[in-house]
């Protein structure tokens, strides 16, 4: 179902659009919506990445981005990007989107998404550098943080020490 994206304030069609794709743009109103009040609390720019919103391939089978429930994204301030971490605590504060963290993306950011809109249980998880994905109970946030937090810290330290 199509929208008028005049109701939304901080993001625009064509941020969702797939590049080259002129079709009709699925996203879900509730979904656009749930994460424009989220940008409008954060008070921070977000900036959905390439292929991020609406996609038509390039995810997996089953893919949220496929049904518009789906957004891959960053949050930015003033001085740049902030932190993966701090932008998985400002999501964890919405308890309605299951959230990927993603690290080792050209952009640190997150991949959000409303599957409990079509009945699945939410979920965090965190992909390595390696491409392995981490999935968690949503009530195991903390503990998802956490091993990221360790992940990276040895991740970091091994490299130093190369």
């Amino acid at each position: 179902m199509t929208f008028n994206w005049s109701e939304v304030k901080h993001f625009s069609e064509s941020e969702f659009r797939p590049k080259n794709y002129s079709g009709e743009l699925d996203m879900s109103l509730g979904f656009v919506l749930k994460l424009d009040l989220f940008r409008s609390q954060v008070g921070s720019p977000m900036h959905v990445h390439n292929n991020g919103g609406y996609a038509v391939s390039g995810h997996s089978e089953n893919s949220l981005h496929y049904d518009g429930l789906a957004a891959d994204l960053h949050i930015t301030e003033a001085v740049g990007p902030r932190d993966v971490i701090e932008q998985a605590l400002l999501a964890y504060k919405w308890t309605f989107l299951s959230i990927g963290i993603y690290p080792y993306w050209n952009r640190p950011g997150l991949h959000l998404d409303d599957r409990s809109a079509i009945g699945k249980e939410k979920v965090v998880w965190f992909r390595d550098d390696l491409g392995k994905y981490h999935y968690y109970s949503y009530n195991r946030f903390y503990q998802c943080l956490r091993d990221l937090i360790l992940y990276m810290e040895s991740d970091s330290k091994m490299s130093k020490d190369v």
